[in-house]
């Protein structure tokens, strides 16, 4: 008997000491691919096609760590080969919190997601979410250094702004080297550190203020008419809360088959007329329990058609407010919670039309045949890991062995 426990034991050492072993290997291909090589001066310019299209991907939270899932490699692979996206648009949580804790698993983190876009040569550009550094090694500051040392990467960073990470990409023209449109990037925080409401951060009022003075320098070299644009950043602004449809009784029959979301002490629904196969509203909407006027002032400046966000990972929709559309995305990964819903954003824009625009969510259900029990089962044991949920990892997990095995 003592003899099993020992061959047992030394066999758990043995196992753990190989797989130390290997994910020091990973750490050191990393480093090779990413810590030694130098930041490289990147192409940033982004232009529309001749056709006058131009096709913006949004991978929104991600929000795995150093050994990112294969389901969600896979389904970004099949999304660059099936969309060929002009340009991914990564909004925030793009890597796990509290998970990176030295620089070599940061490294590892970053490559196990950046190196799918530099093999294929896709630019990317991104925004930080609000977990992206908490508890990890860098802060935002220096995992923007990490970004530009793929050549693929084109984003950048306005210095002395509230945040890391706020910057404006111009797309050119497909005709000459005019500004056609502008992408807008914004860090909106982690949580509240501007007054005593608490929630989530908020675009700051020097970032609203820079906006601003971008937007009448660029007006100005158009001759004085506005450059259309679209902003992206992380979470959803306030506003959402004013296009919502108001519940005064969430008990009401009526409502039985609806989400219904509790703000700030209030109840709300999603508008039955906004409606349509990619729209879902199924969490609370999590915006910060204030405005600092983001909204505001880029529907006086008339030019943005809408600003895009992530974080609440189980709702996709686009809502109009005023003059510019809200547009929510839900989570692409499965590094976190989430549901049957995880997918990605197609924008398209036309050059011949900027007033604007075409949009679709990619479900991973749409490439993978979810009817296929392998899949399936795939499915349902990553989804389940995400949720936390340890039964039905097991479960799932031994079905999905199984099936490989016969």
């Amino acid at each position: 008997m003592k003899k099993k426990k020992a061959l047992k034991g030394i066999a758990i050492f043995l196992s753990a000491a190989i797989a130390l072993n290997l994910l020091n290997g990973f750490v050191r291909i990393a480093k090779v691919r990413y810590m030694d090589r130098e930041p490289t001066v990147t192409e940033k310019t982004l232009r529309f096609n001749e056709d006058g299209k131009f096709k913006i991907l949004q991978i929104s939270d991600l929000q795995d760590n150093v050994v990112y899932k294969n389901m969600a490699k896979d389904f970004m692979i099949e999304l660059l080969e099936r969309e060929k996206p002009d340009i991914v648009v990564l909004t925030g949580d793009n890597i796990g919190n509290d998970s990176s804790q030295t620089p070599d698993l940061m490294y590892l983190a970053f490559d196990e997601f950046m190196s799918i876009f530099e093999e294929r040569g896709v630019k990317v550009a991104s925004v930080f979410g609000n977990h992206d550094n908490e508890g990890n090694a860098y802060d935002k500051d220096k995992q923007i250094e990490l970004y530009k040392r793929y050549s693929c990467y084109v984003g950048d960073d306005v210095p002395e702004l509230s945040g890391s990470g706020n910057y404006r990409l111009p797309v050119l023209s497909s005709k000459d080297d005019t500004t056609a449109f502008n992408l807008w990037f914004f860090d909106s925080g982690t949580y509240n550190d501007e007054n005593d409401l608490g929630g989530y951060g908020c675009v700051h009022k020097d970032q609203i203020e820079w906006y601003v003075n971008e937007e009448k320098a660029q007006t100005k070299e158009n001759g004085g008419k506005p450059v259309p644009s679209m902003a992206f950043q992380h979470i959803i602004i306030p506003e959402v809360y004013e296009v919502l449809e108001k519940v005064e009784n969430p008990e009401d029959e009526k409502y039985k088959d609806k989400f219904v979301a509790e703000f700030l002490k209030e109840y709300y629904v999603f508008p039955d007329e906004y409606t349509d196969e990619d729209t879902f509203f199924s969490e609370t909407a999590c915006p910060p329990n204030y405005s600092n006027g983001q909204a505001d002032a880029m529907i006086e400046n008339g030019n943005v058609l809408g600003i895009v966000s992530g974080h609440d990972h189980k709702n996709s929709f686009v809502i109009p407010y005023k003059t510019l559309d809200i547009i929510q995305s839900p989570a692409a990964g499965f590094g976190a919670y989430g549901d049957e819903n995880r997918g990605a954003r197609i924008i398209t824009l036309d050059e011949n039309d900027l007033s604007d625009y075409e949009t679709d969510v990619i479900f991973y259900r749409d490439i993978f045949d979810m009817t296929d029990e392998k899949v399936y089962n795939r499915y349902l044991l990553n989804n389940a890991g995400g949720n936390g949920d340890i039964p039905k990892v097991i479960k799932y997990g031994i079905k999905f062995i199984l099936n490989k095995i016969f």
